[in-house]
């Protein structure tokens, strides 16, 4: 090969390579939002990462989703096991994508996180998807699936409780505030929040787990966060590991321009020894340089208390008063 061949080889490689530079550009403005649920709606739990392994916690989830009114049906494959994954790729597709081109079901619930949400990426069929908007509900491994329907379904949906989680009272008001009043919400914290950097702001509700958010820099799923109040949260990560992910997306171009920024909680999380930086002063490394109202500690997490965020929302972030504001209804009557 000539080298000035090579070189413009070379050049179409990087051009292509540009692309996923920084945050990618998405019109948040054209969003669809899905029906809110109301009492008698029918709900679907699938599982479209990890195992449930006992019985008694599918029976646990369908009465606390029973204690909302709705009628509770379970995933065709719901149950299955395939190494650590709640059957194959295609099962667990499969069973989202019926839910969402049923009719008859109105919602649907994540049973767990884990692993394997971006497995069944390739499966999901994101335009029918778009076409049948309805509520689709989890965090922790979710947060690819909801950056997936942000980016190819235009769809917004909500990081909040799995089926799995705890219930607690502040879990099932935020829900039912969110989800079923189509409240615009305020979410204020019964536990500790900290103060990284002073302010009041606006922007959309972007974010997720911390580890699983970082997983989608590079693909066409990479939140564009300009503007964006960002909000993330992990488990069981040593600090070095949140300082690392920080450090990523702040080299990605996730971090620039960004409104807000809220980290919830690092559950079970390991202590650093005294040689070692804390959580908040990772966070005073990274984002307090960037001038913008940030705090840590608000209750979105893996903890029992968790409130549920609408993805692409427009809301006000108050850090001074460590108070998070809706300024829409996330969801449509």
């Amino acid at each position: 090969m000539k080298r000035k061949d090579f070189i413009k080889t070379a050049g179409m490689g990087m051009a292509g390579l540009s692309v996923f530079s920084g945050s990618r550009k998405k019109d948040y403005d054209s969003l669809s939002k899905p029906k809110r649920l109301k009492k008698g709606d029918r709900v679907a739990l699938t599982a479209p990462a990890g195992i449930v392994y006992e019985d008694s916690e599918f029976e646990r989830m369908k009465m606390e989703l029973e204690s909302f009114g709705f009628e509770v049906v379970f995933g065709e494959y719901v149950k299955e096991q395939y190494g650590y994954l709640a059957g194959t790729d295609q099962q667990r597709a499969r069973d989202l994508n019926s839910f969402f081109k049923n009719p008859d079901i109105d919602g649907i619930v994540a049973v767990r996180g884990g692993w394997g949400c971006a497995r069944i990426l390739p499966h999901l069929d994101f335009e029918m998807i778009r076409n049948n908007p309805k509520v689709y509900c989890g965090f922790s491994d979710n947060t690819t699936l909801h950056m997936a329907f942000l980016h190819r379904s235009n769809l917004i949906s909500f990081h909040g409780p799995n089926g799995t989680s705890e219930w607690t009272e502040l879990t099932k008001n935020s829900f039912r505030s969110v989800l079923m009043e189509g409240e615009w919400s305020e979410f204020y914290s019964e536990s500790e929040v900290e103060l990284v950097f002073p302010g009041i702001n606006e922007g959309r509700l972007i974010g997720g787990n911390l580890s699983i958010l970082t997983t989608t820099l590079g693909t066409d799923i990479q939140p564009d966060t300009a503007g964006a109040i960002l909000f993330v949260e992990d488990i069981g990560e040593p600090v070095y590991k949140i300082d690392r992910m920080l450090v990523h997306l702040k080299q990605a171009g996730a971090l620039d321009n960004l409104n807000g920024f809220i980290f919830g909680r690092c559950t079970i999380c390991p202590d650093p020894s005294e040689s070692h930086f804390t959580l908040r002063q990772i966070l005073q490394h990274h984002i307090r340089p960037l001038g913008i109202p940030a705090v840590m500690g608000m209750d979105i997490s893996h903890d029992p208390d968790n409130f549920t965020i609408p993805q692409g929302v427009m809301a006000r972030f108050d850090a001074d008063q460590k108070s998070l504001k809706l300024l829409e209804s996330a969801v449509e009557e």
